[in-house]
């Protein structure tokens, strides 16, 4: 049975057996032509690994597999975990040739932003306690974001995730992104405003008067972003707004800073943000430099949510194989909401496309510039 035509009064378990029947029984109709210049080998292609296609991955709606094998029994479907947890992982080594591309295309640029977030993993070689890792993100605004799993925070890892990048780096005030920029003069540090302010503002319940004038200044340099952002300005008019409006502002902060900093206990809250604020203010004030520039770092821990939204169901990654597929799986989903790109509507067209597409196909394969081979329908 086709299952564009199932009534829409059949329950809704006997309808995705009945798709899941159908869609199997299609896709495995169609084999794959010559493996010459694939990008991928189709050679170990089994009706479990194209089954794949049919479920969005854990990463949407955050449901750890062994929740997801108690809902197939309960709708009398028998999918041992192991059985799913395959498929997670031949769908996350179809795509790494897209997040592949997608990560090549952000460094080729000359502006990244950058995160890093950790979570608790089940290693073997770890015993009576999780280990702790951590989801690297590079991204760019209104582009494309890439994860990556590593087992640490230190700057080898950073190193890894930025490659050969040269240009604008924003990131918060994590030591690792100012010791790279000190090897590599090419890295231009840009700072996170919004870290800045959320020190101050912790500092207001204890010395309010200290601390508001300066929460009022952070307030005024928002707003002129929110105006730029109501007027749709482009990246040349927001420069120059903020040329006009910003630095008057910044020079009175630094001005206070600087009289603050001598008075305060350094492990005092107000002694934290103004430390922090003045060991980064050069890095604070380079949006300026640049229309294109953010003023703060916010859209890169926006993208972060779901990942933390996910360790609240799941807890722990089960094994350290399963940081760099979850990573893989979170950037295509990640960038295909920053691009009002329905994910299932993607990487169902995906999964269909990439066992036979070939290394120069890739590129039209990203967010960026996806066509589905179908038109989607309307709901």
């Amino acid at each position: 049975m086709n299952p564009e035509t199932l009534p829409e009064t059949l329950p809704a378990a006997h309808a995705m057996i009945q798709q899941l029947q159908w869609r199997v029984s299609q896709l495995e109709k169609q084999l794959f032509g010559p493996t010459s210049d694939r990008a991928l080998s189709t050679e170990t292609l089994s009706k479990e690994q194209i089954l794949l296609s049919l479920f969005p991955p854990p990463a949407e709606p955050h449901l750890p597999l062994y929740r997801q094998e108690q809902q197939f029994a309960r709708l009398g479907v028998n999918f041992p975990r192991q059985m799913l947890c395959d498929w997670v992982e031949h769908g996350a080594r179809w795509l790494q040739p897209v997040v592949r591309q997608m990560k090549a295309e952000l460094l080729a640029g000359d502006y990244l932003q950058v995160d890093e977030t950790p979570v608790k993993v089940m290693d073997p070689e770890v015993k009576g306690q999780c280990a702790t890792g951590y989801l690297w993100l590079a991204g760019r605004p209104g582009e494309d974001v890439i994860f990556e799993f590593h087992p640490g925070r230190g700057k080898a890892y950073a190193q890894e995730l930025l490659g050969d990048f040269a240009g604008y780096l924003q990131r918060d005030g994590y030591g690792v992104y100012g010791a790279l920029a000190r090897e590599r003069p090419g890295l231009k540090p840009c700072g996170c405003m919004a870290h800045a302010r959320r020190k101050l503002v912790d500092a207001l319940a204890i010395q309010p008067q200290e601390a508001q004038w300066l929460v009022i200044q952070m307030r005024k340099l928002y707003l002129i972003e929110r105006h730029a952002r109501e007027e749709a300005m482009s990246a040349e008019q927001r420069h120059a707004l903020r040329q006009q409006l910003a630095p008057p502002i910044l020079a009175g902060m630094k001005v206070r800073l600087d009289q603050l900093a001598p008075t305060l206990l350094p492990q005092s809250p107000l002694g934290k943000a103004v430390s922090y604020a003045l060991s980064e203010w050069d890095a604070l004030n380079r949006y300026l430099e640049d229309g294109r520039l953010e003023i703060d770092n916010n859209l890169t821990e926006n993208a972060l949510r779901p990942s933390c939204i996910g360790k609240k169901n799941y807890l722990f990654f089960g094994h350290p194989e399963a940081g760099w597929r979850s990573a893989v799986i979170y950037s295509v989903i990640v960038s295909c909401r920053r691009r009002q790109i329905d994910p299932w509507d993607y990487l169902r067209d995906l999964m269909r496309r990439l066992p036979a597409a070939k290394n120069h196909e890739i590129p039209s394969l990203v967010p960026a510039r996806w066509k589905p081979l179908d038109p989607v329908p309307q709901s």
